[in-house]
């Protein structure tokens, strides 16, 4: 099936605003209006966001759960466009809430998830929880030769949708399958641990994202970090924002993360842990460095 086609993102979305907006979605509009403010209409994906979703299970309880999982995703994702409508909890909340959802609306209607299957090329590398290096190298080196097949036109270095891509695994599915069918009511939560609850809605659910591009930068790698980490349903707009950002500075080159538990090997996203930045040295040639 061909990618979706999307027009460029009316003006109206920061011109014609109400006073009381959700400054978070506009803000991720505005980043999608700038990712593609040059590029080529034709390019695949254009004025979209979101990821190649790569599948490696292959047998006949993944072929009836994968589009259950898709479409719990989904639902995952519309529900993250517009938690940032409802602040704070009570009271607060009430007053402070956003009732104008059109930007939320907006930027989940851009999400194209452009999932490959492909059982000959992808299925020797499901593994369940074998995280070794050979596998996720190999899903790396599959998505740089498939982006070779596609349109990039001219944003194959600054569209996120081009440097890293996502992976459902057999254990990634079962664990996305198992999202409740119905999801929490977007509304004010009444208390703090109302809050708390809705910030785990997904949980533990996870599928692996895979940063392809600095996969293949060893020499600007710095400590352990591989190049790819488990992703929750509810981060997949915030990374994209985020590689934007990495995308597009001389700086950073992957995203923030961290060890869980520490000394697994695992890395999960974590948007306030920037490791990737480089040293640079002090222009006065002294051999000290900082960070910029």
């Amino acid at each position: 099936m061909p990618p979706p086609r999307f027009e460029p993102i009316p003006e109206t979305f920061w011109r014609e605003l109400p006073a009381k907006h959700d400054r978070i979605a506009v803000g991720s509009l505005n980043v999608l209006n700038n990712c593609f403010q040059y590029a080529q209409p034709q390019s695949h994906g254009y004025s979209s966001w979101g990821y190649t979703v790569l599948r490696t299970v292959y047998t006949p309880e993944s072929d009836a759960l994968f589009p259950v999982a898709m479409e719990r995703l989904k639902r995952l994702i519309r529900y993250w466009c517009h938690y940032t409508r409802f602040q704070a909890y009570g009271a607060y909340c009430e007053e402070s809430k956003i009732d104008y959802a059109e930007p939320n609306e907006e930027l989940f209607r851009r999400c194209f998830l452009d999932v490959v299957e492909d059982r000959e090329g992808l299925a020797h590398l499901d593994s369940g929880s074998d995280n070794s290096p050979d596998r996720f190298t190999a899903l790396a080196d599959y998505f740089r030769q498939w982006l070779a097949g596609i349109d990039t036109g001219n944003s194959l270095n600054i569209d996120p949708r081009f440097s890293s891509c996502l992976a459902i695994d057999s254990e990634s599915l079962a664990l996305l399958a198992a999202i409740p069918d119905e999801l929490p009511v977007l509304q004010c939560p009444a208390t703090r641990k109302d809050k708390a609850d809705t910030l785990g809605t997904g949980y533990p659910a996870w599928l692996w994202l895979i940063e392809a591009r600095y996969m293949a930068q060893p020499a600007r790698h710095r400590g352990p970090y591989p190049g790819w980490l488990r992703l929750e349903p509810r981060d997949i707009l915030t990374t994209w924002d985020d590689h934007w950002s990495v995308n597009n500075s001389h700086r950073r080159f992957c995203l923030g993360h961290e060890e869980t538990p520490q000394g697994s090997g695992i890395y999960y996203y974590n948007r306030e842990r920037w490791l990737c930045i480089e040293d640079e040295e002090t222009p006065d040639g002294s051999g000290d460095y900082y960070f910029n």
